[in-house]
């Protein structure tokens, strides 16, 4: 009985798919959010300030959902396209169906957690970015810094989210085909 051959499209989306998770590894060591005042970069936010602001808001008492779930989006992208890889190593050499089905659910998961990451990110800072507006405050900066006013997603939010969609993309198609 002859071995079966494996994929060289399984290999290619295997690497893929470590590339995309220290991707998304490397994103979150990066600045999460960033404040721009006249165009100029301030100061940036990672996810551990994100932790920070979360604890605080705990001591005080105060109920500050948004840090706690755009650090736990941030954590979990990490950790699911990570499992991913995982899963899509051991896929590679035991080649059960049922196993290529749990790898696809887990790609489909980790992509939908790395647009939930990037989509929540971008919905609580565009609220703070001064472009959103057309209303006098917004002219007035404007006018005074010459440019972009505002809080803006950062690269860490970039590379973690698109290491999840991509990451769980090329696992997800590394296994429809055997």
């Amino acid at each position: 009985m002859a071995k079966a051959k494996k994929s060289t499209l399984g290999f290619v989306c295997l690497a893929l798919v470590a590339i995309c998770a220290i991707l998304a590894i490397v994103g979150v060591t990066q600045d999460w959010t960033v404040v721009k005042l006249g165009g100029e970069t301030m100061e940036g936010s990672t996810l551990a300030d994100y932790k920070e602001a979360a604890d605080l808001a705990d001591q005080l008492g105060s109920e500050d959902n948004v840090s706690k779930v755009i650090m736990a989006l941030g954590y979990l992208s990490v950790a699911a396209i990570c499992v991913v890889a995982v899963a899509y190593i051991i896929k590679q050499l035991i080649s059960i169906t049922l196993f290529r089905i749990i790898v696809i659910l887990a790609g489909v998961v980790t992509m939908a957690i790395g647009v939930a990451a990037i989509a929540y990110t971008a919905s609580q800072v565009s609220g703070l970015s001064t472009e959103t507006t057309d209303g006098f405050l917004s002219g007035l900066l404007e006018g005074i810094t010459g440019g972009e006013t505002g809080v803006n997603l950062g690269i860490g939010c970039y590379l973690t989210s698109i290491g999840a969609i991509a990451g769980g993309l090329f696992a997800a198609v590394g296994c429809f085909k055997r």
